[in-house]
């Protein structure tokens, strides 16, 4: 009985092969596509401090007071969050005999918030001295939509791509003559077109610290479902 039963499974192998490779007709690749505009609802800006001097330590000792003045001063903005400081140095030498002359440090501070008043607000007081007595410069300001509202827009998106796809693969169908298809495979890709941020120059923000201007505008979200149905006669 053993024997039998190996000798059937050797001689299914080859049909099973076979199978796997008979040629499949009336394949068609196809795609479509849905996109919405959406409302920004949450903006990010970046300020900055940005000083020199011949005292790398001293210098360091000014940018880390000015952001930590600033960090005191966003915790009186408690619906704007704080996304991250930076801080970055690098020499200056002069330009007659190229030797060390100074130090040139950034030290930055980001913030976002979907409060947009609050945060214009926060910028102008975060442009004004701190604590230690110098102030911030805004270098810029983006806008995008929420983690929140860009994946409820993209499952309204997922829905309408996919009776998108099935409707192009029902032209397919009756412009081959086809009596029904089925779905080979199906990816579904998304991605969202956010604007430009808006940047600022220093100088001309510092000469007045007055509110920051805030026009969100508006993100494109993008769905693209792709794959290959099968025509049946």
């Amino acid at each position: 009985m053993k024997r039998k039963a190996i000798l059937a499974a050797l001689l299914a192998m080859p049909c099973l092969a076979l199978a796997d490779t008979v040629p499949q007709y009336n394949v068609v690749n196809l795609d479509a596509s849905v996109s919405r505009q959406i409302d920004n609802d949450m903006a990010q800006a970046t300020l900055f401090v940005e000083l020199s001097d011949s005292d790398s330590s001293k210098l360091a000792e000014k940018i880390n007071q000015t952001i930590a003045a600033a960090q005191k001063t966003l915790k009186q903005f408690p619906t704007v969050q704080s996304a991250g400081t930076g801080y970055s140095s690098y020499p200056v030498y002069s330009n007659k005999n190229n030797q060390l002359q100074a130090w040139r440090s950034r030290g930055e501070l980001r913030v976002n918030s979907k409060d947009f008043a609050a945060l214009s607000q926060l910028i102008a007081q975060l442009q004004k001295p701190q604590s230690n007595g110098i102030a911030l410069q805004l270098a810029d300001i983006r806008y995008e939509v929420s983690e929140q509202s860009r994946k409820a827009a993209e499952d309204v998106l997922i829905e309408e791509g996919i009776k998108a796809f099935r409707a192009r693969a029902n032209i397919i169908q009756r412009s081959m003559g086809g009596a029904a298809w089925k779905t080979m495979q199906m990816n579904v890709q998304t991605q969202a077109n956010y604007p430009q941020p808006r940047m600022y120059k220093a100088a001309m923000m510092a000469a007045e610290a007055a509110p920051a201007p805030v026009d969100a505008g508006e993100s494109r979200l993008v769905v693209n479902v792709n794959g290959s149905i099968q025509v049946g006669n």
